[in-house]
């Protein structure tokens, strides 16, 4: 993980990540639009309303404000958002998750599992959490692939917002 002066900027790959803000909610309503990307998030392949991607976006800029860590977009060197990800208090297991998502376009790359890295990277060593997981739905192969490469090991399926998931974490090396 590089970083510049301002240690909530992120360089991974010729991408950089910056915490997510108001002005991508465009961008955000684009990736969340396709049913592709979708497919394997809680609306099951249903393109999210631009309504409910506002809503998730003010939550991703007061997660910032509140805890000091987030959603970062994954911007390229024009500037265009291609994609998120980030670390996100889960209120409902008392833990921090890391997430992430891109534009179909962006798949394949490798862009996802950098950016898994950096995010846990930083969760360790600048908020010096302990613990971080990572869900992803048992057909959602390309998720599964992330998570193991950026280190983290299964643990259990749960259940959790209405739907089966994998259960992965890890742990901070003391």
């Amino acid at each position: 993980m590089a970083s510049s002066t301002d240690s909530t900027i992120l360089n991974i790959n010729g991408f950089i990540m910056r915490p997510i803000q108001i002005s991508d909610l465009d961008a955000l309503a684009a990736i969340w639009a396709k049913p592709q990307v979708t497919r394997f998030l809680p609306s099951r392949g249903v393109p999210i309303p631009r309504e409910n991607v506002e809503k998730a976006l003010h939550s991703f800029v007061e997660h910032w404000q509140k805890r000091g860590y987030g959603i970062w977009a994954i911007v390229d060197d024009s500037s265009q958002m291609v994609g998120y990800c980030g670390l996100r208090y889960l209120d409902e297991l008392d833990e921090v998750e890391v997430l992430y998502g891109l534009a179909q376009a962006y798949w394949g790359r490798g862009i996802a599992t950098q950016a898994a890295k950096a995010s846990i990277s930083y969760g360790f060593n600048i908020v010096n959490l302990d613990k971080v997981i990572a869900m992803a739905l048992p057909e959602n192969q390309a998720s599964k692939r992330v998570i193991e490469k950026a280190g983290l090991n299964y643990e259990k399926q749960i259940h959790m917002f209405n739907l089966d998931a994998l259960y992965y974490s890890k742990t901070k090396n003391i």
